[in-house]
């Protein structure tokens, strides 16, 4: 947060600096501040200004809604709180010891803030000291956002590995994916819209609603579909643990079907998610759900190398609240979430040199590029030494060779409300 420098006495930042520090977008800082999550001063010009105290509530906002926490829930946790964040940043420090391997970064900076607080003289509040605990406290969330961000980001490498896989595995995912005309649709988590385009081709007439938590995602969307020359699908920015809205176009009961693909493992909560999801659907609605299980994977010639790789992977997911191997848990979530005639099938990705579309589009750019994506975080926690991270990935691509077999599981279901 170097680059520009304050020009007030005391310190503050504008939404832009507090955008990239958090990873959230403008818009979605706007819509905390609307919730009443976080809160802003007005400069001279009206421009938003953030100093000490908005920084720290922006603090303890990401800390509990990494938790899986609603947005109103975390608002009223926030007013109910201590103005008092040293028991916060404490508490918050003592759960990062747990994971320190993987975090050494982020625990380093943690323990320095919780210090500088604890060494302060009581009632001490001048700029100084308020500007030093502040920027401490900026550098934290900088290092939270690197790991949340460890696996699937919206950089362009990770955009053309989406397309890849939505691309090579349409056939095995989506020969029985349809609406008729006129029904509405909401696909949910829709992303750089990988696969909302294969959704509309195959359900010509739908009114489809498409929701991500990621502007920059959405725009991605909105120009993929565009240049297939799909114009009528609506693009909003929501998020699924805070739906449905009061009223509006997400308001509940609003659609005939709901369609989730590769979400649910980056959710702390899925079951919360399952069960908001049911109540956006009509009464008889449909929700498909599909999602992958690492722990399915399996090849020739055989690696405990590339095993080790790939649970490193399942590891930083799992540390970060999400669930690499939820496709095996698809029909007791559902299930537990309230939906009715749940029907849960397994669709093997099986690859060997006959099937040279899979071996380049799947085992290739899809499933090892996923892989080779987390080395850094992998590395930086502990979990491997690089040369046997490598090796992993040398031994993947071994199996794209002309003896190789590279097999992979995904489980699409389908439930009724």
């Amino acid at each position: 947060m170097d680059a520009e420098k304050p020009r007030t006495r005391s310190s503050s930042w504008t939404i832009g600096q507090l955008a990239k520090a958090s990873g959230l977008s403008v818009r979605v800082l706007r819509h905390w501040e609307d919730r009443g999550l976080v809160s802003a001063d007005r400069s001279a010009n009206g421009h938003r200004r953030y100093g000490s105290d908005q920084v720290t509530r922006l603090y303890r906002a990401l800390a509990l809604r990494r938790t899986g926490i609603s947005l109103g829930r975390v608002a009223a946790l926030l007013d109910e709180q201590d103005p008092d964040p040293v028991e916060t940043f404490r508490a918050h420090l003592q759960d990062l010891d747990r994971d320190l391997r993987r975090r050494s970064l982020l625990r380093d900076r943690l323990a320095a803030l919780v210090g500088s607080l604890e060494d302060a003289v009581p009632g001490d509040t001048t700029d100084a000291t308020t500007d030093r605990q502040a920027h401490a406290l900026m550098r934290v969330i900088e290092s939270m956002t690197m790991f949340e961000q460890y696996v699937h980001g919206y950089h362009s490498v990770e955009n053309q590995r989406l397309t890849d896989q939505a691309g090579s595995l349409i056939d095995l995912l989506h020969n029985d994916t349809g609406y008729p005309p006129g029904v509405s649709v909401l696909e949910v988590g829709c992303g750089i819209g990988a696969q909302t385009v294969t959704l509309a081709q195959k359900s010509p007439g739908v009114a489809l609603t498409c929701i991500d938590l990621s502007a920059s995602s959405l725009d991605e969307a909105r120009r993929r579909t565009a240049d297939a020359g799909m114009h009528d699908i609506t693009f909003l920015q929501a998020d699924v643990l805070d739906l449905p809205a009061g009223e509006g176009p997400l308001s509940a009961g609003s659609f005939d079907h709901v369609f989730v693909c590769f979400l649910l493992e980056h959710l702390a909560d899925p079951s919360t998610a399952l069960m908001n999801l049911r109540a956006m659907l009509k009464p008889g609605g449909t929700m498909t759900v599909i999602e992958g299980d690492h722990g399915s994977t399996y090849f020739h010639p055989d690696s405990q190398a590339a095993r080790e790789a790939i649970a490193c992977q399942v590891t930083l997911q799992h540390l970060a609240g999400g669930d690499a191997l939820i496709g095996r848990r698809l029909y007791p979530l559902l299930h537990a979430a309230g939906y009715q005639d749940v029907a849960v099938s397994p669709r093997q990705v099986y690859v060997d040199a006959s099937r040279p579309g899979l071996v380049d589009g799947f085992t290739r750019k899809t499933f090892t590029a996923m892989i080779q994506g987390v080395r850094q975080a992998a590395l930086s926690a502990g979990l491997i030494e690089p040369h046997r991270f490598d090796e992993g990935i040398e031994h993947l691509l071994r199996t794209t060779k002309d003896d190789g077999v590279f097999c992979y599981t995904f489980f699409k279901a389908v439930a009724s409300n």
